[in-house]
């Protein structure tokens, strides 16, 4: 077996030590790297029970096995037990790290306890060692980045340092980056870092790819690298558009199911000043990740403001959710978010709350109106440094909505707030959000695109959330780009058998049916991570609204549907009618013996 660099940096923040360990070959062949090895060291290391943010809490960040010995596979999954949900999150980001942490010879880095100062870890050929970073207290991610510019850089912002629950993780970010910027955006992954008094994480690499994949078929390599940028290029390329998963906004506002005024609407007439062509016009710059031709990172100037990188979900959370259609005010909305490091989805969420509370008279003593740009980016800031109500948004969604007495209002699954599609025009996404491993999340299973295109049966839609579900964690585990299987203009299937032949190059030895087959492994650990902090049935549901007719069209999720479709997809999950998987799966996917 190759297995390039299987070493794990373990890193205690409590007594400084910093140590190596070698991987087992037992544990890679059946998680590989990336979703699979987090998952698994979570739920083998983090206790049941802890607080998130105490030092008993671990935050572990890997990168996948491919990264610098074939192109595309840049991202760097972050996993730890989240202080927004208290369950199993991972959140994989862009950028340069991956790579330059497997050009330390790492494939992952593993982070306990809690220093008495703030801290940085550097890597580099000297080795690893904890810095002072006191000075950097209270700096922005962009000013961080800045400092350790030689360096690919993992940083929180002042939201991180002031444990706000959905502080986010940034890589690379710069006023200039020479390469895509990348956000571990959900789940406050940026707060247990801040819980660690852990700043940054910066890295400098220096092994080659030849040192990597020494004994690689070179032929064989290049024949699959070949094939590869050549589908990248003539499949993927043409469906990027505009980049930053802008051109979705066009389908989501055409098919009804775009976030507007807090989901209690599927679309508005101004939604074409937000679509991918509006942004096309202003968008100075394309950046691509490190070895990645596909230039998705989208720099946009407006009447002299920039940001370096924007998405749909942003742009759908914080523009048409809270009536705010003005370019230049999402772009400053982005760039702060970006800066203080905070998620811009569950922000959107929270905002959007405020605003029907105060339009309903929900709120005497605060008030935040739909389409207020200058009230919203106060809030902004109020939040990060828990100032005002801001100490009780800075709980998340869930908890704000008790205190504020708006559990109706909140949209959220498991304490994670829901992304931008409205599940009552696509119905898959009910299911999607309610079983998702980490809570209300599109990533899992994003069934939108067959949904928009076909109309599908039930049972259709829980293969299709099943399969996406296992074929996605199984890609993270490489860790392979998003972006690119859900933008490609044919079906990924061929890409995917692509991965795997990569992978068998470097010593595994997958076919696809053993490569979906890892993913459902990991897909099954994260459940039974959640089903030991009490996870059930119960937890997989929907909020109230999507249980309510949307007064634009009449869709609905009914109860009863909904709990139809949770029926089915349980039993072919293989779990029982609580939601536990069955000793049979565990036997069928090899977790008897780690459970």
């Amino acid at each position: 077996m190759i297995y390039p660099a299987q070493t794990l940096l373990r890193v205690d923040m409590s007594s400084g030590k910093i140590e190596e360990e070698e991987l087992p070959d037992s544990i890679v062949e059946k998680f590989i790297g990336g979703k699979g090895l987090a998952t698994y060291y979570l739920y083998k290391e983090v206790k049941p029970g802890i607080n998130s943010l105490s030092p008993e809490n671990k935050l572990f960040i890997f990168s996948g096995p491919l990264a610098f010995i074939y192109p595309t596979f840049t991202r760097t999954v972050v996993a730890s037990k989240s202080p927004l949900t208290g369950l199993y999150c991972d959140s994989n980001a862009g950028g340069s790290f991956a790579i330059e942490l497997r050009r330390a010879g790492y494939i992952g880095i593993a982070v306990e306890g809690k220093s008495d100062g703030m801290k940085c870890l550097e890597i580099t050929r000297e080795g690893g060692r904890l810095m002072d970073c006191e000075h950097l207290r209270g700096k922005t991610t962009y000013e961080v980045g800045e400092y350790f510019r030689d360096y690919s850089v993992l940083t929180i912002g002042p939201a991180g340092e002031n444990l706000v629950r959905f502080a986010n993780i940034q890589i690379d970010l710069r006023e200039s980056p020479k390469t895509r910027p990348g956000v571990a955006g959900r789940g406050g992954l940026g707060a247990v870092m801040g819980s660690k008094n852990l700043k940054a994480v910066v890295v400098k690499g220096w092994l080659r790819a030849d040192d990597l994949a020494g004994g690689v078929d070179k032929e064989l390599q290049k024949e699959l690298t070949n094939k590869y940028l050549k589908m990248l290029m003539e499949d993927v390329a043409p469906g990027i558009g505009v980049g930053g998963n802008l051109p979705v906004l066009r389908v989501t506002a055409e098919s009804k199911i775009l976030p507007v005024k807090n989901f209690q609407l599927g679309s508005h007439e101004k939604w074409p000043e937000l679509a991918d062509d509006a942004w096309g016009r202003i968008t100075v710059k394309r950046i691509a990740c490190p070895t990645c031709p596909l230039k998705c990172g989208t720099t946009v100037v407006e009447n002299s403001s920039t940001t370096e990188r924007i998405e749909y979900e942003t742009v759908a959370m914080n523009g048409s959710n809270l009536l705010i259609f003005d370019r230049k005010a999402l772009i400053k909305i982005n760039t702060v978010l970006n800066a203080l490091g905070m998620d811009s989805i569950t922000m959107g969420n929270i905002a959007a709350v405020l605003m029907e509370l105060s339009e309903k008279g929900g709120l005497r003593e605060y008030k935040l109106q739909w389409g207020d740009v200058e009230g919203y980016v106060k809030l902004v800031y109020d939040v990060a440094y828990r100032r005002g109500i801001g100490e009780i948004l800075a709980e998340g969604l869930a908890s704000a909505s008790k205190t504020l007495k708006a559990e109706e209002y909140a949209l959220h699954v498991k304490g994670l707030e829901i992304p931008a599609y409205d599940p009552r025009g696509v119905v898959g996404m009910a299911l999607a959000y309610a079983t998702a491993d980490r809570g209300g999340d599109h990533l899992r299973a994003w069934t939108v695109a067959a949904e928009v295109s076909s109309k599908l049966t039930m049972e259709e839609l829980v293969n299709l959330t099943k399969y996406l579900q296992d074929r996605n964690a199984a890609l993270w585990t490489l860790v392979a780009c998003d972006n690119i299987p859900g933008n490609s203009v044919k079906p990924p299937d061929e890409m995917i058998r692509t991965y795997i032949k990569m992978l068998n190059t470097i010593g595994f030895n997958y076919d696809m049916e053993e490569f979906l087959k890892t993913g459902e492994r990991i897909y099954n650990l994260s459940r039974l991570f959640n089903v030991r902090e009490g996870v059930s049935r119960k937890d997989d549901s929907l909020p109230p609204r999507f249980h309510q007719r949307r007064e634009d069209t009449g869709w609905v999720v009914t109860r009863e549907d909904f709990e139809k479709m949770l029926d089915a997809y349980y039993v072919r999950r293989g779990w029982d009618s609580n939601g536990v998987p069955l000793k049979e799966t565990l036997d069928k996917l090899g977790l008897t013996s780690i459970v």
